[in-house]
């Protein structure tokens, strides 16, 4: 169930508001896993318009690693050769195409989808979409990630926006397809992939540890609702969206979530006061 009583109690609350007391729950817990959102919360948007990793990113990722029983996975939609080109780390997680690849540092316990199956399926989507007019107007963009297609509308007037969005809607169905709804952009991805599944599956790998969700966007929103039926601590990168979240709490940027994973790294070294 989605925080959507913005201001209220119960809603989606500051982070840092109430740092003393979720900084006790992070020092004394027996181990601490870490999921953060490659696009929401570990990326910078740049002048013109595409995404950069933050330069501060990877060296508090280093630190947390680094922390006592303490482990951490990046989430994407992009590939995952992708995140470990950006990142090069290597005690470190990856979940890429919205948790149709994983590659871990440690146990997992993960069952991806049919691979296979997935990259004919949005094979015949591609073909499908090639046919129709209306993913050849100006600003609209079709970009391939093998196991999804992702449909960009960023930079498409309203209405060619809303023409290319029912087509791809449509034919994503015919093919069994899931969408998710992202920044100004449409993933169609097999029904069975989520970072809610991912998550799980590497919690598997490390038990009895608090789980930590940062990210925004439908595709985290699967995270949230996982890592809260654990207990854990559920972050929303930017101001809570008008349709409510199921992030417990809210940081206001990726500034902010660089900040937030030194406070957690420091935390575990330290340990309870």
């Amino acid at each position: 169930m989605r925080n959507s009583e913005l201001g209220r109690t119960g809603a989606v609350r500051p982070l840092w508001s109430e740092a003393d007391s979720l900084r006790e729950r992070v020092a004394d817990a027996p181990a601490l896993f870490g999921f953060f959102s490659f696009d929401a919360a570990l990326s910078q948007r740049a002048s013109h318009g595409h995404l950069r990793t933050n330069p501060a990113a990877r060296a508090a990722l280093i630190r947390l690693c680094a922390a006592p029983n303490t482990r951490g996975a990046v989430f994407s939609g992009r590939r995952v050769e992708t995140l470990q080109r950006r990142l090069r780390l290597h005690r470190l997680g990856y979940v890429g195409v919205n948790g149709a690849e994983v590659q871990n540092f440690g146990l997992r316990l993960v069952t991806e989808p049919d691979l296979e199956l997935v990259e004919q399926a949005i094979g015949r989507l591609r073909k499908s979409c090639a046919r129709v007019p209306a993913f050849e107007a100006t600003g609209i963009v079709l970009e391939d990630r093998i196991w999804s297609l992702v449909l960009h509308l960023r930079h498409a007037g309203t209405a060619d926006q809303i023409a290319a969005a029912e087509h791809f809607g449509r034919l994503a169905a015919a093919e069994g397809l899931r969408l998710r709804r992202g920044n100004e952009a449409i993933e169609a991805a097999a029904q069975e992939t989520s970072l809610g599944r991912a998550a799980l599956g590497l919690l598997a790998g490390l038990r009895a540890a608090l789980p930590v969700y940062v990210g925004a966007g439908d595709a985290d929103e699967e995270g949230f609702a996982t890592v809260q039926r654990f207990g854990g601590i559920t972050v929303h990168v930017g101001p809570p969206p008008r349709a409510g979240t199921a992030a417990r709490w809210h940081v206001a940027d990726c500034g902010e979530v660089i900040r937030l994973i030194h406070w957690l790294a420091d935390a575990r070294r330290r340990g309870p006061r």
